[in-house]
């Protein structure tokens, strides 16, 4: 049902790009003008087509997928927050920097790994139970914290 909406929106949005610069109006304007236009409608389509992405990312993702997709952008930002931080203020505490900058990083990288292995679309990991990828994420977890609990000292 819903690559079918997304054809169709493919398929509007084709006929919509195709019949731009047809019309009787636009023959006897000066160039400017349809230079102008030409930006405007460019605009207009990316806007189109940035909607019409989120839709599909949307519409074809579980929920799960996205949560996950969420928890990495997460810990990203967190890990550039620490980072703008440390340029700010200063890295007294280098040690500490480095454990949460890789805390971040390295939750993130685990996180990456646990989507791949939950996304039904890939072929690698069609056999492996998601309750198994979400325990070796969870076990990753343990053994990165404890690494970096470590080297805080």
């Amino acid at each position: 049902m819903s690559n079918k909406i997304y054809f169709l929106v493919l398929y509007v949005l084709n006929l919509i790009f195709t019949r731009v610069g047809k019309g009787e109006n636009e023959r006897n304007e000066s160039d400017e003008r349809k230079k102008e236009i030409l930006i405007k409608v460019i605009d207009k389509k990316s806007k189109l087509i940035t909607c019409v992405s989120l839709i599909h990312f949307v519409i074809s993702y579980v929920v799960s997928a996205i949560i996950i997709d969420l928890y990495v952008v997460f810990a990203v930002f967190t890990a550039l927050i620490q980072v703008a931080y440390m340029a700010l203020v200063g890295s007294f505490p280098f040690n500490s920097f480095l454990s949460g900058v890789l805390s971040c990083i390295g939750t993130a990288v685990l996180a990456v790994c646990l989507r791949i292995q939950v996304n039904k679309e890939n072929k690698e990991f069609k056999d492996l139970a998601p309750e198994r990828a979400f325990a070796d994420f969870v076990l990753c977890n343990l053994v990165l914290h404890l690494v970096i609990i470590n080297f805080l000292g």
